[in-house]
């Protein structure tokens, strides 16, 4: 019976709301007892990842938005990337080097 109510849109939703409850008073746990089974903190929690998918589920675009988050995580961002390089800044030796455009490149 339970299998059945946890199939249907609410159930899930008090399933999600429960498992919730229940991660945040593990991970409260874990700050003050240091529970051996639970892994440090890090990322996001599972509950908040099973509501966002959740909501990905129901709202299209929020399923882009995800998809758009996790590849620009996952691109490098260098420094060389903008064209064209008129600015170096080396924090280093606390130093900027600016290039002024030429009048023929505008």
């Amino acid at each position: 019976m339970a299998v059945i109510v946890f199939m249907t849109i609410p159930g899930l939703v008090i399933g999600l709301v429960a498992f919730a409850v229940l991660d945040r008073a593990g991970l409260w746990a874990h700050r003050r007892f240091r529970l051996p089974w639970r892994r440090d903190d890090g990322g996001r929690p599972l509950s908040a990842v099973a509501v966002g998918e959740l909501d990905a589920f129901f709202q299209g675009t929020h399923r882009h938005q995800q998809d758009q988050r996790n590849s620009s995580l996952m691109m490098r961002d260098d420094e060389d990337d903008s064209a064209p390089p008129r600015r170096k800044i080396d924090l280093d030796s606390g130093t900027a080097i600016v290039h002024r455009p030429s009048a023929s490149s505008s």
